[in-house]
């Protein structure tokens, strides 16, 4: 299993192997659930906090650091005046105790982060109380005042039951129980098939992944957009495909080390937002059994985009692969370099609708904008997936969309959605973050994408 920094989990000293892979298949799988599925944030947190402690660093896990590894908070940030890790904390174990007793109520093992601290706890399911399903078939004492049967050597022989009507009941009884062994498989498949099929968000991941085509996840490229604020100017495409804007730039020196051009073409970032949202694409049932990779933008080249379907992501001062679908959308992502500004152009503003939504920063918080678009390939030929955002915190609003069961739910019912069919669209989403911490964002417009 690796982390979002790319690193694999290693033993720690003394920890057996067995034991280590244990502990992180066990994260893997909490991590791939739909529990953790709706919140990026979550599973960032847990799959770190894991980490650590598998690689027998859990003496490094506090408020701070996770603060600052988590939650991108600056080095020097205040625990004490910013309370994001313990509300976050207080939610994930609310979500680890919801996962083990629904979702994967017969674990073996669990996990949990007690009360007080941020170290997760691997433990077997047996060290807790468990449930009287769990207790089912265990050597358990009866409880007193239980009516006990004797065995038959105990019993005399005017209390023991007549052969042929012990064969009887105990044919009886076998009937019943696969009955009802039946019927619970039934129920199962009829809640299963409401809770994972009929899902309108399962149906867009079919579109994505179930195509029989292959699919390459585009993040963005950070070294890129710090070119553009030192030069506060937007790239186009064919000069971030051919490299020419890095020879006719003049740029400033940051520090005592010139970030010359040479600089930016040996240098490939992405943010850890992104990242995080590649992988969680790459967790969803129908990825898995789709053949999915990851790659830089600036290695991408457009035969790449021809014959896969494709997931980009970031606006396009981030992402300059999306100004080949701008054409085909109303909501156009951009940013305004020389004022740091990002805004979203509404080319057909209809009743209600602005002509423009700017960024903007009031009384502490900071209002984004973010854009998720599904819509035909280049030249028709497959299908893309765009999440754009005015900044990091708009995009990731376009992110948590699709994942949000309830909103992404009405979405599709407005504009038609059915089990098997999701319709080309374009959503734009507000969302304002208070501290870091953005709220669940708000659907401002939409748009039907006619093919």
């Amino acid at each position: 299993m690796k982390s979002t920094s790319g690193q694999a989990f290693a033993p720690s000293a003394g920890a057996s192997v067995q034991a280590i892979d244990g502990r992180a298949a066990l994260v893997q799988q909490v991590l791939a659930s739909r529990t953790f599925a709706k919140s990026v944030r979550l599973t960032r947190f847990l799959e770190f906090i894991c980490l650590k402690t598998i690689e027998g660093k859990a003496r490094e896990l506090n408020e701070q650091q996770i603060g600052i590894h988590v939650f991108d908070r600056s080095p020097d940030y205040s625990a004490s005046d910013d309370s994001i890790v313990r509300t976050q904390a207080r939610l994930l174990r609310q979500r680890l105790e919801e996962y083990f007793e629904h979702e994967c109520p017969t674990s073996p093992e669990i996990i949990s982060i007690p009360k007080g601290g941020y170290v997760p706890v691997f433990e077997p399911r047996s060290g807790r109380l468990q449930s009287p399903a769990q207790l089912h078939g265990s050597d358990v004492a009866a409880p007193t005042g239980q009516i006990q049967v004797a065995s038959p050597e105990q019993q005399t022989t005017s209390q023991r039951i007549p052969e042929g009507n012990a064969k009887r009941r105990s044919l009886s009884l076998s009937l019943s129980v696969a009955v009802a062994a039946i019927l619970m498989a039934v129920l199962f498949l009829y809640l299963w098939r409401i809770n994972r099929i009929e899902t309108p968000s399962d149906t867009l991941w079919s579109n994505v992944f179930s195509s029989g085509r292959p699919v390459v996840i585009v993040p963005s490229d950070d070294a890129l957009v710090l070119f553009e604020e030192l030069t506060q100017s937007a790239v186009p495409l064919d000069q971030y495909l051919s490299g020419s804007y890095l020879q006719k730039a003049k740029l400033p020196q940051a520090g005592n080390t010139p970030l010359s051009s040479e600089w930016f073409a040996a240098h490939q970032y992405t943010s850890t937002a992104d990242l995080n949202l590649a992988m969680r694409l790459g967790r969803i049932p129908e990825a898995v059994k789709s053949n999915v990779e990851t790659r830089n933008a600036r290695v991408v080249r457009i035969d790449d985009l021809k014959s896969r379907n494709v997931i980009l992501i970031g606006g396009i001062g981030a992402n300059p692969w999306v100004s080949l679908f701008s054409k085909r959308l109303n909501f156009d992502v951009n940013y305004d370099w020389k004022n740091s500004q990002g805004y979203v152009l509404n080319k057909h503003p209809e009743r209600g609708e602005s002509e423009m939504y700017r960024d903007a920063t009031s009384d502490g918080s900071h209002r984004s904008y973010g854009v998720l678009a599904w819509l035909p390939g280049i030249e028709d030929d497959g299908q893309v997936l765009l999440f754009q955002g005015t900044g990091m915190a708009g995009t990731e609003s376009a992110a948590d969309f699709p994942f949000n069961v309830n909103s992404f739910r009405s979405f599709a019912k407005q504009i038609g959605a059915t089990p098997e069919k999701m319709p080309y669209f374009e959503a734009l989403l507000e969302t304002t973050s208070v501290g870091g911490n953005a709220p669940e964002a708000r659907l401002v417009a939409f748009r039907v994408i006619k093919p």
